[in-house]
């Protein structure tokens, strides 16, 4: 069964949501429409959906 990544809003860019990964720090891992690669603390990423930066789009 294949399942579809999440796509999330960050300001004004639309990403795709690839996962959270855990290297010591747990971090949540987007691609944006240009296909570049960009890592956040999980503890950001909640933060700015806390405070309506963020949002899920599906």
């Amino acid at each position: 069964m294949s399942t579809k990544n999440k796509t999330v809003q960050i300001g004004s860019t639309k990403y795709e949501m690839l996962g959270v990964i855990n290297d010591g720090d747990s971090k949540v891992r987007l691609k944006d429409c240009a296909g570049k690669v960009e890592e956040m603390t999980s503890d950001s990423f909640i933060t700015q959906l806390n405070e309506g930066k963020a949002k899920y789009l599906d």
